[in-house]
């Protein structure tokens, strides 16, 4: 049917395991790193890139692959100024930009201790403050506000060491429901307070942008270093929408399949039947390919795709590359399937394994719309099952050509994301509806 074995037994996946906050600080207002040369230089970010083996005890389906991590998270802060004494400077990570999506889904992410003891608060965090200690156990009260989205929040802390610099991190109380509501990007101002001691309380306002909940952050990149946010596509699979049990009523209908059964009959042959059903159901629905991928983004070094949520693509009729794959993968999730999303430069298509943490099918979605409904709304089945093996051709060879590059630190660009290991790390779905 189209399905060739695969060779490779491990995967690539792209995870945060916690917002890295230590290494080569690399400061824009003066142009240096205060790692050596310049440990006066305060401003600057920070890059730790790891590679981590997940125990197949944790992740389903592991026992028989490796499952790979590369946490890789950059500081995505704004541009710093070089502060003295007890001068303190926002962070609003990335780029002074505020990513609905990203919010939501890192809420639940584990709030694991950082390495980086000039870390404190929120390990996930991305808005905080930076400042230097003017004198040993100095304490400090922290606040952030953003009137109608982010309700005050704070954070008292104490900072160990004199003339060391720290990055402030309070827990913040953000409205998810709104946050899941905002569909066209505006602009807003963010407070920040901060009180040294017993001291006045001192108080900045910066403006930001804020992004549709739509927009995916999945690449952050400039001269001096990159990071990879591509496990950000697996918080747009949302195997729990109301939508999924709709298309899977539709594909029972059509009586391809008398049950959905995930993995239970162990054979491979009735998985892909299980898949095509679900395929042969889309296609019925009438679902065009559309390369609408383009976002309202300003910042050239923070990289972005629009993803629509399942029940756009549904309502609408359309789907791109990543749209496709996603609606698959959420459908095939709750049919207890081990999906994932695999990127190549310019692309992705959709990967499944044919038994737990076995070998790999792959599907190329853009080829939902090779068959299009008569104009009696009909759609022959056998014309329907010969796309889809075309697409899981295609999918193949293009996994193929690419098949040595993924797990390359190198190239970011290519990666498998699990959906299962995205899961287990607490990356959940966003939850729009």
């Amino acid at each position: 049917m189209g399905i060739e074995p695969t060779l490779v037994a491990w995967e690539a996946t792209v995870l945060p395991l916690n917002y890295t906050r230590a290494g080569p600080d690399y400061c824009r207002a003066c142009d240096c790193y205060a790692i050596r040369a310049e440990p006066e230089c305060p401003g600057g970010l920070a890059l730790s890139v790891s590679t981590v083996r997940i125990d197949p005890a944790i992740v389903p389906g592991a026992s028989s692959v490796h499952k790979y991590l590369l946490a890789g998270f950059l500081c995505l802060a704004p541009v710093f100024q070089c502060v003295v004494a007890a001068e303190w400077t926002p962070i609003l990570s990335p780029r002074d930009q505020i990513f609905p999506a990203l919010v939501l889904a890192t809420a639940n992410l584990p709030d694991s201790p950082s390495r980086n003891t000039r870390v404190i608060g929120d390990s996930n965090g991305l808005i905080g403050v930076r400042m230097r200690a003017e004198r040993d156990g100095q304490k400090v009260r922290i606040g952030v506000e953003l009137p109608g989205w982010l309700r005050p929040s704070y954070i008292e802390a104490e900072l160990p060491t004199a003339g060391k610099r720290y990055s402030i991190f309070p827990t913040l109380a953000w409205d998810f429901d709104r946050l899941r509501s905002l569909r066209q990007p505006l602009p807003e101002t963010i407070n920040f307070s901060v009180r040294i001691g017993t001291g006045a309380v001192e108080e900045r306002s910066l403006r930001v942008r804020m992004r549709s909940i739509n927009d995916a952050p999945y690449f952050i990149s400039n001269q001096k270093s990159s990071t990879d946010l591509s496990w950000m596509f697996a918080a747009y699979v949302d195997e729990d929408h109301p939508r999924v049990t709709s298309i899977l009523s539709d594909a029972l209908a059509l009586r391809v399949v008398k049950r959905f059964d995930g993995y239970q009959s162990r054979d491979p042959k009735l998985v892909l039947k299980q898949v095509f059903a679900i395929w042969y159901a889309l296609q019925r629905r009438g679902i065009h390919y559309s390369s609408i991928t383009r976002t309202g983004n300003s910042n050239g070094e923070v990289l972005a795709q629009h993803v629509r949520f399942l029940d756009e693509s549904w309502q609408n009729n359309q789907a791109n590359c990543v749209d496709g794959s996603v609606l698959l993968a959420s459908v095939l999730r709750k049919i207890d399937l081990n999906p994932s999303l695999v990127l190549v430069p310019g692309h992705m298509l959709l990967a499944f394994e044919l038994s737990p943490g076995g070998e790999r099918a792959y599907l190329e979605t853009t080829r939902l719309d090779s068959l299009q409904p008569g104009k009696n709304g009909k759609l022959d089945e056998n014309a329907s099952f010969k796309s889809f093996t075309e697409a899981t051709r295609r999918g193949y060879a293009t996994y193929q050509a690419a098949a040595r590059n993924f797990g390359d630190a190198s190239k970011p660009e290519y990666q498998i994301i699990d959906i299962g290991a995205a899961r287990a790390l607490g990356v959940v779905p966003i939850g729009a509806r």
